[in-house]
């Protein structure tokens, strides 16, 4: 095995480009191996021009790399693997164009979806090792990934705004956080930064227990500042939401709305703050809709600038990957558990990983369900 090349999958974060450097001067001083970065991915990897896609990568292309946000190889969520692209022949176009590179291996990034186009490669015969990377911090077989702890860095601070604007003007605020399934984000943004009350996926919501919780809230402090992760399930049949749709035509259509379907088949998520600040409006009998503010953290917690934490899994990630490459494995993701760095068999590392804290813990720190 001599040359290897990267893709980041998925969407961007802190940490892949220190993954990446670290890769790049371990494997060329221990091993003597090449690298190559394939840009946007397993799109670049299926493209007919793929040659276009390369990015020589040596010691002088990733010094000081680790310390940029994002990633400098571009991203994609291509899926090779889908039955359609299945039968277009896509994964076998793949493994054709690599071999014709001369490539011996791939390291990838991504979450769970490009590890599953890595498994699916790997599958094929294909020498690949991963890391995982989320700022959702939801694939499994991992303590934490790449990009989580920096936006939790970055969004806390942005929170803890949010907190001393709704003092001042006593009023309501909601953060709208990231998270279709797990809530560790929203869950570790709210208690950072300061959150009254923090919802997650895992959690039903009650809608009016909730607007009475936070009515009370309010009477209280006379302001309430809530995380919301993006994954919050509204049922269809709560009595406060149908009262709530027949009052406002935006929460109506808001609900109604079909947002689509990424390239992996997970729903497209976005506008629980928006329609959970009118429902609390409107339960609450608030003259004005400013009197609940909501703001959406969104890509805000993408492109950001990888904090010590993040510089140094991403360091610890690409010099056991390139090690486990080297000594024959494959099918496996580099995780960190307790302080060790350990390969995790990818379908492993594809089971749901959710905020699994007690119900006690959990209410303790703010996260409400019914």
């Amino acid at each position: 095995m001599k040359k290897i090349a990267f893709m980041t999958g998925g969407g961007d974060c802190a940490g892949i480009n220190s993954f990446i450097a670290s890769a790049v001067r371990h494997g060329s001083q221990k091993y003597g191996a090449e690298f190559v970065g394939i840009k946007k991915a397993f799109e670049g990897a299926a493209a007919d021009n793929i040659e276009e896609h390369l990015l020589p990568l040596g010691l002088p292309e990733v010094l000081g790399l680790e310390v940029k946000p994002s990633t400098i190889l571009a991203s994609s969520r291509f899926n090779p693997f889908s039955p359609e692209n299945k039968e277009k022949g896509y994964p076998e176009k793949i493994t054709a164009n690599l071999k014709r590179l001369g490539i011996d291996g791939v390291l990838a990034t991504g979450g769970n979806d490009t590890i599953k186009s890595a498994m699916g490669l790997a599958e094929l015969g294909f020498p690949v090792i991963a890391a995982p990377k989320s700022i959702d911090n939801d694939v499994s077989g991992t303590d934490t990934m790449l990009g989580f702890k920096t936006a939790v860095a970055f969004g806390s601070q942005a929170f803890r705004s949010t907190v001393e604007s709704a003092r001042t003007h006593r009023r309501i605020s909601l953060v709208e956080i990231m998270g279709r399934d797990a809530g560790w984000l929203s869950l570790e943004i709210g208690i950072a930064g300061g959150a009254d009350l923090i919802l997650i996926p895992e959690k039903p919501v009650d809608l009016k227990k909730l607007c009475e919780r936070i009515g009370e809230v309010f009477a209280r402090q006379s302001y309430v500042n809530i995380a919301v992760a993006e994954g919050v399930r509204l049922r269809n049949d709560d009595p406060v939401l149908e009262s709530v749709k027949k009052q406002s035509p935006v929460v109506a259509a808001m609900v109604e709305e079909d947002l689509g379907w990424d390239a992996h088949g997970n729903p497209k998520l976005g506008g629980v703050g928006q329609i959970l600040r009118r429902i609390i409006r409107y339960q609450l009998s608030l003259k004005k809709l400013e009197d609940v503010r909501a703001t959406d953290l969104g890509f805000t917690l993408r492109g950001l600038p990888p904090t010590a934490d993040d510089i140094t899994l991403g360091t610890r990630f690409g010099t056991k990957a390139v090690d486990l490459l080297f000594s024959g494995e494959t099918g496996k993701m580099v995780g960190l558990q307790g302080t060790q760095i350990v390969p995790v068999p990818f379908k492993e590392a594809l089971a749901q990983k959710t905020v699994n804290w007690s119900d006690e813990d959990l209410s303790s720190v703010g996260v409400f369900f019914s």
